[in-house]
């Protein structure tokens, strides 16, 4: 009788985790309608399609019934989840003390030895419906600056803001050897940026002019050229950054970033996303080098902006439709 009930809680369980991931793709997708609707909107383009101002209201009822219907779920999920661990701890406890005292060791070593990767990905929508470029830019007057809305619906603390800004405004350079970057020749260093800021500085003359001026502000709705969203929500692929850039041609109109499950991210891990989906927003797509941050995957130990990505930076403001530093995919 009692493994019929655990098996029951343990269907119950699947099939709410099944809703539950089905419930964030949905909120994804709604999310993302409801951005290029109020993209659109504000390019005055709403008139001339098929598109109402009421479809805007109905997305925004829709993503907010979903977001509450995920919570009840996890709610429902941590219910059954405590009833069934704490029936289970009485039974395994000895047995768990066991396995530490013999195995300590050897799990030590497989937990050191597990790679820490971080997942990421990014997407172009072109509005001209053109086929896409890999590479696009901003298109601004020198000088004007690119806003930078942090929207933290989840009120995160001012630490894990600070370091999403210093991700972006720092000018703190570090130097690594060589030796440890396993790159030829090995000896000397080279000198990798732990904000975009500082990195960006280091260019001049290009043929576009390259955001340099950064007016960062933390609102709810998310005005500025380029959105960071620190969310809650783990992505049901298992992606840590997202950046979805709006373009026309071959000008970015708009970025949207997405930090999932931020409040649970270490503070190295945090940054080492924002620079990455940064990167995207600015106009890079991802490269073929295991060990640069701009990888699909961030593998690096040092998640730093590098002198390629630097240069590939620059060949894309100098409207060079194939830079290849980091051997671009």
């Amino acid at each position: 009788m009692r493994l019929d009930q655990s098996s029951e809680k343990s269907r119950s369980i699947k099939e709410l985790r099944d809703q539950l991931l089905a419930l964030t793709r949905e909120l994804n997708n709604t999310t993302e309608k409801l951005q290029v609707l109020e993209l659109i909107t504000d390019l005055n383009e709403l008139p001339d399609s098929d598109l109402t101002p009421d479809e805007i209201g109905d997305l925004i009822k829709k993503r907010k019934k979903i977001s509450h219907e995920i919570i009840a779920i996890k709610k429902r999920i941590q219910k059954l989840s405590a009833k069934t661990i704490l029936k289970t701890e009485l039974v395994v406890l000895p047995l768990i003390a066991v396995l530490l005292f013999y195995g300590a060791e050897n799990q030590i070593h497989h937990t050191i030895a597990q790679p820490n990767h971080i997942k990421t990905r990014y997407l172009i929508e072109n509005l001209a419906g053109n086929p896409n470029p890999t590479y696009k830019y901003w298109n601004i007057a020198k000088g004007i600056p690119l806003t930078v809305s942090i929207v933290n619906p989840n009120n995160l603390n001012q630490d894990k803001i600070s370091v999403v800004k210093k991700a972006i405004l720092s000018t703190q350079s570090v130097e690594i050897s060589n030796l440890q970057l396993g790159t030829s020749p090995s000896s000397g260093n080279t000198l990798y940026f732990k904000g975009w800021q500082g990195a960006l500085d280091t260019i001049n003359n290009t043929r576009f002019n390259i955001p340099t001026n950064f007016h960062i502000v933390q609102s709810i709705d998310g005005p500025g050229q380029i959105v960071i969203t620190l969310s809650d929500l783990e992505d049901p692929d298992g992606y840590s950054g997202y950046t979805r850039s709006i373009v026309d041609n071959s000008q970015i109109l708009k970025s949207y970033i997405t930090i999932y499950d931020a409040g649970n991210l270490s503070d190295h891990r945090l940054a080492a996303i924002v620079r990455h989906e940064f990167g995207h927003a600015l106009g890079l797509p991802h490269t073929s080098d295991a060990q640069d941050l701009m990888h699909a995957v961030i593998e690096t130990n040092y998640p730093y902006v590098s002198p390629c990505d630097i240069k590939d930076i620059q060949d894309v403001y100098d409207g060079n439709p194939s830079p290849n530093s980091c051997s671009i995919q």
